[in-house]
Protein backbone atom coordinates (compact mmCIF):
# COMPACT_ATOMS: atom_id res chain seq x y z
CA UNK A 1 0.00 0.00 0.00
CA UNK A 2 3.01 2.72 0.86
CA UNK A 3 4.62 1.39 -2.35
CA UNK A 4 1.38 2.61 -4.15
CA UNK A 5 0.98 5.86 -2.45
CA UNK A 6 4.24 6.77 -2.99
CA UNK A 7 4.29 6.37 -6.50
CA UNK A 8 0.86 8.22 -6.81
CA UNK A 9 2.91 11.04 -5.06
CA UNK A 10 5.70 11.17 -7.37
CA UNK A 11 3.63 10.96 -10.64
CA UNK A 12 1.63 13.53 -9.22
CA UNK A 13 5.10 15.67 -8.63
CA UNK A 14 6.28 15.02 -12.41
CA UNK A 15 2.80 16.08 -13.23
CA UNK A 16 3.12 19.02 -11.01
CA UNK A 17 6.75 20.19 -12.32
CA UNK A 18 5.84 19.96 -16.48
CA UNK A 19 2.48 21.64 -15.92
CA UNK A 20 4.70 24.41 -14.20
CA UNK A 21 7.76 24.50 -17.23
CA UNK A 22 6.65 26.68 -20.30
CA UNK A 23 5.59 24.15 -23.08
CA UNK A 24 7.67 25.26 -26.25
CA UNK A 25 4.92 25.23 -28.75
CA UNK A 26 6.12 23.77 -32.68
CA UNK A 27 6.77 25.72 -35.47
CA UNK A 28 7.03 25.10 -39.19
CA UNK A 29 11.11 24.91 -38.85
CA UNK A 30 10.86 21.78 -36.67
CA UNK A 31 10.66 19.78 -39.79
CA UNK A 32 12.23 22.37 -42.30
CA UNK A 33 14.31 21.23 -44.94
CA UNK A 34 16.03 24.14 -45.91
CA UNK A 35 18.04 22.62 -49.08
CA UNK A 36 16.17 20.54 -51.38
CA UNK A 37 17.46 18.95 -54.78
CA UNK A 38 14.38 18.55 -56.89
CA UNK A 39 13.58 15.88 -59.50
CA UNK A 40 14.17 18.20 -62.59
CA UNK A 41 17.24 19.01 -60.93
CA UNK A 42 16.30 23.08 -59.64
CA UNK A 43 17.18 23.42 -56.12
CA UNK A 44 14.55 24.55 -53.44
CA UNK A 45 16.14 27.44 -50.87
CA UNK A 46 14.04 27.72 -47.18
CA UNK A 47 14.35 29.70 -43.97
CA UNK A 48 11.85 30.01 -41.32
CA UNK A 49 11.42 33.71 -40.50
CA UNK A 50 8.05 34.60 -39.59
CA UNK A 51 9.23 38.05 -38.43
CA UNK A 52 11.22 39.25 -41.01
CA UNK A 53 10.44 41.74 -43.73
CA UNK A 54 12.99 40.93 -46.88
CA UNK A 55 15.26 37.60 -47.51
CA UNK A 56 17.37 36.86 -50.16
CA UNK A 57 20.06 34.42 -50.80
CA UNK A 58 23.38 34.21 -53.02
CA UNK A 59 26.17 31.64 -53.82
CA UNK A 60 27.90 30.11 -56.30
CA UNK A 61 25.14 27.83 -57.20
CA UNK A 62 24.10 31.11 -59.69
CA UNK A 63 24.69 31.24 -63.26
CA UNK A 64 25.14 34.86 -62.48
CA UNK A 65 26.43 37.19 -59.29
CA UNK A 66 23.68 38.54 -57.66
CA UNK A 67 20.99 37.50 -55.01
CA UNK A 68 17.27 35.33 -55.46
CA UNK A 69 14.76 36.89 -53.13
CA UNK A 70 12.52 34.91 -51.40
CA UNK A 71 8.81 34.74 -51.14
CA UNK A 72 7.54 34.29 -47.82
CA UNK A 73 4.40 32.09 -46.92
CA UNK A 74 1.72 31.93 -44.22
CA UNK A 75 3.80 30.44 -41.64
CA UNK A 76 6.35 32.41 -41.84
CA UNK A 77 9.12 30.05 -44.20
CA UNK A 78 10.27 32.13 -47.17
CA UNK A 79 11.29 30.09 -49.88
CA UNK A 80 12.89 30.24 -53.19
CA UNK A 81 13.47 27.93 -56.13
CA UNK A 82 15.68 28.17 -59.04
CA UNK A 83 13.92 28.59 -62.85
CA UNK A 84 16.59 25.79 -63.84
CA UNK A 85 18.67 23.14 -63.22
CA UNK A 86 21.91 23.02 -61.46
CA UNK A 87 24.37 20.78 -62.52
CA UNK A 88 26.30 18.08 -60.21
CA UNK A 89 28.64 19.55 -57.77
CA UNK A 90 28.98 21.63 -54.71
CA UNK A 91 28.16 24.75 -53.82
CA UNK A 92 27.95 27.92 -51.03
CA UNK A 93 25.06 29.63 -50.13
CA UNK A 94 24.15 32.56 -48.06
CA UNK A 95 20.98 33.70 -46.86
CA UNK A 96 20.61 37.64 -45.63
CA UNK A 97 17.52 38.49 -43.59
CA UNK A 98 16.64 42.43 -43.42
CA UNK A 99 20.08 42.66 -44.68
CA UNK A 100 22.02 40.52 -42.39
CA UNK A 101 23.87 37.49 -42.80
CA UNK A 102 22.34 34.80 -41.44
CA UNK A 103 23.80 30.90 -41.10
CA UNK A 104 21.53 28.49 -42.26
CA UNK A 105 20.67 26.58 -38.91
CA UNK A 106 19.33 24.00 -40.68
CA UNK A 107 22.19 22.35 -42.76
CA UNK A 108 25.33 20.77 -41.20
CA UNK A 109 27.78 21.70 -44.27
CA UNK A 110 29.85 24.79 -44.28
CA UNK A 111 32.34 26.57 -45.40
CA UNK A 112 34.98 28.28 -43.03
CA UNK A 113 36.53 31.65 -43.44
CA UNK A 114 38.19 34.44 -42.18
CA UNK A 115 34.87 36.43 -41.96
CA UNK A 116 32.86 33.92 -40.40
CA UNK A 117 30.86 30.14 -42.33
CA UNK A 118 28.82 30.09 -45.42
CA UNK A 119 26.45 26.70 -45.79
CA UNK A 120 27.51 24.32 -48.91
CA UNK A 121 24.85 22.00 -50.13
CA UNK A 122 26.51 18.99 -52.66
CA UNK A 123 23.96 17.88 -55.96
CA UNK A 124 25.11 14.22 -56.65
CA UNK A 125 25.89 13.73 -60.12
CA UNK A 126 28.33 11.65 -62.32
CA UNK A 127 30.64 14.93 -62.75
CA UNK A 128 30.82 15.36 -59.13
CA UNK A 129 32.02 11.87 -58.74
CA UNK A 130 35.82 13.14 -58.01
CA UNK A 131 34.80 14.81 -54.80
CA UNK A 132 32.02 13.49 -52.88
CA UNK A 133 32.59 11.32 -49.82
CA UNK A 134 33.12 7.33 -51.12
CA UNK A 135 33.54 4.15 -49.45
CA UNK A 136 36.98 4.31 -50.00
CA UNK A 137 39.91 4.38 -47.15
CA UNK A 138 40.36 7.73 -45.89
CA UNK A 139 43.49 9.97 -45.17
CA UNK A 140 42.99 12.28 -41.95
CA UNK A 141 43.28 16.04 -41.28
CA UNK A 142 44.54 17.51 -39.05
CA UNK A 143 44.56 20.92 -37.14
CA UNK A 144 47.90 22.18 -36.12
CA UNK A 145 49.27 25.07 -33.82
CA UNK A 146 52.44 26.75 -34.02
CA UNK A 147 54.57 29.58 -33.08
CA UNK A 148 55.83 32.39 -35.66
CA UNK A 149 59.12 33.47 -35.18
CA UNK A 150 58.38 36.29 -38.30
CA UNK A 151 55.46 37.14 -37.00
CA UNK A 152 56.40 38.02 -33.57
CA UNK A 153 56.10 34.54 -32.07
CA UNK A 154 52.50 34.45 -32.34
CA UNK A 155 50.38 31.04 -31.88
CA UNK A 156 49.10 30.34 -35.60
CA UNK A 157 46.82 27.56 -36.58
CA UNK A 158 47.50 25.45 -40.48
CA UNK A 159 45.39 22.52 -41.46
CA UNK A 160 47.36 18.81 -43.06
CA UNK A 161 45.88 16.68 -44.91
CA UNK A 162 47.58 12.82 -44.16
CA UNK A 163 47.11 10.37 -46.53
CA UNK A 164 45.46 6.65 -45.63
CA UNK A 165 47.88 4.40 -44.16
CA UNK A 166 49.79 7.05 -43.21
CA UNK A 167 50.85 5.66 -40.08
CA UNK A 168 52.36 2.39 -42.14
CA UNK A 169 53.48 4.49 -45.27
CA UNK A 170 55.64 7.10 -43.12
CA UNK A 171 57.79 4.20 -41.70
CA UNK A 172 59.08 3.40 -44.76
CA UNK A 173 60.11 6.50 -46.51
CA UNK A 174 60.10 10.43 -46.27
CA UNK A 175 57.20 11.78 -47.29
CA UNK A 176 57.08 14.63 -49.83
CA UNK A 177 54.51 17.63 -49.23
CA UNK A 178 52.61 19.76 -51.29
CA UNK A 179 51.79 23.42 -49.52
CA UNK A 180 48.29 24.44 -50.53
CA UNK A 181 47.58 27.89 -49.66
CA UNK A 182 43.93 29.74 -49.71
CA UNK A 183 42.73 33.07 -51.16
CA UNK A 184 41.74 36.48 -49.72
CA UNK A 185 38.68 36.23 -47.43
CA UNK A 186 39.59 32.24 -46.51
CA UNK A 187 41.53 30.98 -43.98
CA UNK A 188 43.76 27.07 -43.81
CA UNK A 189 39.74 25.68 -43.24
CA UNK A 190 38.74 26.38 -46.83
CA UNK A 191 40.49 23.67 -48.74
CA UNK A 192 39.16 20.88 -46.63
CA UNK A 193 35.47 22.34 -46.84
CA UNK A 194 34.41 24.54 -49.48
CA UNK A 195 37.80 22.68 -51.38
CA UNK A 196 37.03 19.38 -50.47
CA UNK A 197 40.90 18.70 -50.82
CA UNK A 198 40.59 15.60 -48.59
CA UNK A 199 37.62 14.43 -50.31
CA UNK A 200 39.72 14.77 -53.83
CA UNK A 201 42.95 13.24 -52.28
CA UNK A 202 41.00 10.27 -50.51
CA UNK A 203 39.45 9.38 -54.51
CA UNK A 204 42.80 10.32 -56.15
CA UNK A 205 43.97 7.97 -54.22
CA UNK A 206 41.69 5.52 -54.27
CA UNK A 207 42.14 5.21 -58.55
CA UNK A 208 45.50 4.41 -57.97
CA UNK A 209 46.68 8.12 -59.15
CA UNK A 210 48.74 9.86 -56.41
CA UNK A 211 52.01 9.28 -55.20
CA UNK A 212 51.72 9.40 -50.96
CA UNK A 213 52.28 12.94 -49.53
CA UNK A 214 51.01 15.17 -47.34
CA UNK A 215 49.07 18.25 -47.68
CA UNK A 216 49.91 21.32 -45.65
CA UNK A 217 47.43 24.29 -45.55
CA UNK A 218 48.73 27.39 -43.87
CA UNK A 219 46.36 30.54 -43.05
CA UNK A 220 47.53 32.86 -45.67
CA UNK A 221 46.01 36.09 -43.98
CA UNK A 222 48.67 37.31 -41.21
CA UNK A 223 47.77 40.29 -37.99
CA UNK A 224 50.83 42.09 -39.03
CA UNK A 225 51.01 44.36 -41.49
CA UNK A 226 51.93 44.23 -45.21
CA UNK A 227 51.20 43.67 -48.93
CA UNK A 228 50.33 40.72 -50.52
CA UNK A 229 49.77 41.66 -54.09
CA UNK A 230 53.42 43.46 -54.45
CA UNK A 231 56.22 42.17 -55.77
CA UNK A 232 58.59 39.34 -54.04
CA UNK A 233 58.38 38.14 -50.38
CA UNK A 234 59.12 40.74 -48.36
CA UNK A 235 56.38 42.52 -48.50
CA UNK A 236 54.40 39.83 -47.36
CA UNK A 237 54.31 38.67 -43.85
CA UNK A 238 53.26 35.13 -44.88
CA UNK A 239 55.86 34.90 -47.19
CA UNK A 240 58.34 35.54 -44.51
CA UNK A 241 55.93 32.61 -41.91
CA UNK A 242 56.36 30.68 -44.02
CA UNK A 243 59.93 30.06 -45.37
CA UNK A 244 60.93 31.03 -41.93
CA UNK A 245 58.54 29.21 -40.00
CA UNK A 246 55.94 26.86 -41.44
CA UNK A 247 58.38 24.60 -43.64
CA UNK A 248 60.74 24.07 -40.76
CA UNK A 249 58.22 23.33 -38.41
CA UNK A 250 56.62 20.62 -40.90
CA UNK A 251 59.98 19.02 -41.60
CA UNK A 252 60.56 19.06 -37.86
CA UNK A 253 57.13 17.72 -37.02
CA UNK A 254 56.28 15.20 -40.10
CA UNK A 255 58.43 12.62 -41.17
CA UNK A 256 58.84 14.50 -44.50
CA UNK A 257 61.81 15.11 -47.12
CA UNK A 258 63.79 18.13 -47.00
CA UNK A 259 65.01 17.76 -50.98
CA UNK A 260 63.41 20.60 -53.45
CA UNK A 261 62.40 17.97 -55.36
CA UNK A 262 59.91 16.63 -52.62
CA UNK A 263 58.21 20.50 -52.25
CA UNK A 264 55.28 21.73 -54.59
CA UNK A 265 53.59 24.88 -53.83
CA UNK A 266 50.06 25.37 -54.85
CA UNK A 267 47.16 28.09 -54.37
CA UNK A 268 44.09 29.75 -55.70
CA UNK A 269 44.07 34.26 -55.89
CA UNK A 270 45.70 35.69 -53.20
CA UNK A 271 47.38 32.53 -52.48
CA UNK A 272 48.36 32.11 -56.45
CA UNK A 273 50.32 35.43 -55.91
CA UNK A 274 51.68 34.11 -53.07
CA UNK A 275 52.73 30.82 -54.54
CA UNK A 276 54.43 32.60 -57.17
CA UNK A 277 56.21 35.14 -54.73
CA UNK A 278 57.75 32.26 -53.10
CA UNK A 279 58.86 30.10 -56.10
CA UNK A 280 60.16 33.24 -58.13
CA UNK A 281 62.13 34.32 -55.14
CA UNK A 282 62.62 31.70 -53.68
CA UNK A 283 62.85 28.53 -56.90
CA UNK A 284 65.59 26.36 -54.33
CA UNK A 285 62.64 25.59 -52.13
CA UNK A 286 59.96 24.37 -54.86
CA UNK A 287 60.46 22.11 -58.04
CA UNK A 288 56.63 22.41 -58.89
CA UNK A 289 54.30 25.24 -58.63
CA UNK A 290 50.75 25.55 -59.02
CA UNK A 291 48.95 29.11 -59.72
CA UNK A 292 45.28 29.35 -59.32
CA UNK A 293 43.07 31.92 -60.84
CA UNK A 294 45.85 34.98 -60.12
CA UNK A 295 48.11 37.77 -61.99
CA UNK A 296 50.00 40.59 -60.99
CA UNK A 297 48.30 43.82 -61.13
CA UNK A 298 49.99 46.36 -63.86
CA UNK A 299 51.68 48.37 -60.93
CA UNK A 300 52.98 45.38 -59.56
CA UNK A 301 54.53 44.17 -62.83
CA UNK A 302 56.13 47.89 -63.66
CA UNK A 303 57.05 47.09 -59.89
CA UNK A 304 59.45 44.30 -61.34
CA UNK A 305 60.74 45.23 -64.47
CA UNK A 306 62.31 48.30 -62.72
CA UNK A 307 63.30 46.32 -59.36
CA UNK A 308 63.47 42.74 -59.53
CA UNK A 309 65.07 41.55 -63.66
CA UNK A 310 67.92 39.54 -61.63
CA UNK A 311 65.12 37.46 -60.29
CA UNK A 312 63.17 37.16 -63.01
CA UNK A 313 66.79 35.46 -64.95
CA UNK A 314 67.52 33.38 -62.41
CA UNK A 315 67.92 30.23 -64.34
CA UNK A 316 67.01 28.16 -61.91
CA UNK A 317 63.32 29.67 -62.42
CA UNK A 318 63.20 27.18 -65.44
CA UNK A 319 64.55 23.87 -63.87
CA UNK A 320 60.70 23.62 -62.04
CA UNK A 321 59.44 20.54 -63.34
CA UNK A 322 56.23 21.75 -63.70
CA UNK A 323 54.78 25.49 -63.64
CA UNK A 324 51.47 25.20 -64.46
CA UNK A 325 49.14 28.50 -64.35
CA UNK A 326 45.14 27.74 -64.37
CA UNK A 327 42.28 30.10 -65.06
CA UNK A 328 38.59 30.05 -64.47
CA UNK A 329 37.76 31.00 -67.92
CA UNK A 330 37.40 34.71 -68.98
CA UNK A 331 34.84 35.11 -66.40
CA UNK A 332 37.72 34.69 -63.74
CA UNK A 333 38.15 38.32 -62.24
CA UNK A 334 42.04 37.54 -62.64
CA UNK A 335 41.80 36.75 -66.36
CA UNK A 336 43.49 40.00 -67.72
CA UNK A 337 46.08 40.20 -65.13
CA UNK A 338 47.08 37.06 -66.03
CA UNK A 339 46.99 37.52 -69.49
CA UNK A 340 49.43 40.29 -68.24
CA UNK A 341 52.08 38.23 -66.21
CA UNK A 342 52.10 35.66 -68.97
CA UNK A 343 53.32 38.35 -71.20
CA UNK A 344 55.99 39.62 -68.75
CA UNK A 345 57.35 36.12 -68.38
CA UNK A 346 57.30 35.30 -71.92
CA UNK A 347 59.81 38.74 -72.12
CA UNK A 348 61.72 37.01 -69.09
CA UNK A 349 61.73 33.83 -70.64
CA UNK A 350 60.30 32.08 -68.12
CA UNK A 351 58.77 29.14 -68.95
CA UNK A 352 55.31 27.92 -68.19
CA UNK A 353 52.00 25.63 -69.31
CA UNK A 354 48.67 27.74 -69.45
CA UNK A 355 45.33 25.80 -68.75
CA UNK A 356 41.92 27.63 -69.38
CA UNK A 357 38.96 26.65 -67.72
CA UNK A 358 35.96 27.03 -66.59
CA UNK A 359 34.07 27.93 -63.09
CA UNK A 360 35.32 31.64 -63.10
CA UNK A 361 36.67 33.22 -59.33
CA UNK A 362 34.85 30.09 -57.25
CA UNK A 363 35.83 26.68 -55.76
CA UNK A 364 33.45 25.30 -58.91
CA UNK A 365 37.21 25.87 -60.98
CA UNK A 366 39.79 25.48 -58.24
CA UNK A 367 38.49 21.93 -56.81
CA UNK A 368 38.84 20.74 -60.88
CA UNK A 369 42.37 22.10 -60.85
CA UNK A 370 43.44 20.18 -57.80
CA UNK A 371 42.19 17.01 -59.36
CA UNK A 372 43.88 17.54 -62.70
CA UNK A 373 47.49 18.86 -61.33
CA UNK A 374 47.74 16.34 -58.40
CA UNK A 375 48.45 13.30 -60.08
CA UNK A 376 51.23 15.09 -61.45
CA UNK A 377 52.98 15.67 -58.18
CA UNK A 378 56.45 14.24 -57.12
CA UNK A 379 56.35 11.95 -60.04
Amino acid sequence: MKKIILGILALSFVNVVAAQVPQRQPTPNDTLKSIQVLPDGKVKFSIYAPKAAEVSVQGDYAPKFGADKLTKDGVGVWSFTTDYSVRPNVYTYDFSVDGLKVFDPKNAQYKESNSGFSNLFEVKGAENDYQTLKDVPHGKVEKVLYSSSALNGIIRRLHVYLPPNYDEISKKQKLPVLYLLHGGGDNDASWTTAGRANLIFDNLYAEGKLKPMIVVMPAGHTPIQGFFMGAGDQQDPFCRDIVQDVIPFIEKSYPVSNKREHRAIAGLSMGGIQTINLALWHPDLFSQVFPLSTGYFPNTIAEIKEKYVSVMKNPQINTFKNFQIYMGGESDIAYQNNINMMKMFDEFGIRYKYINGVGGHTFLAWRKNLQDFAPLLFK
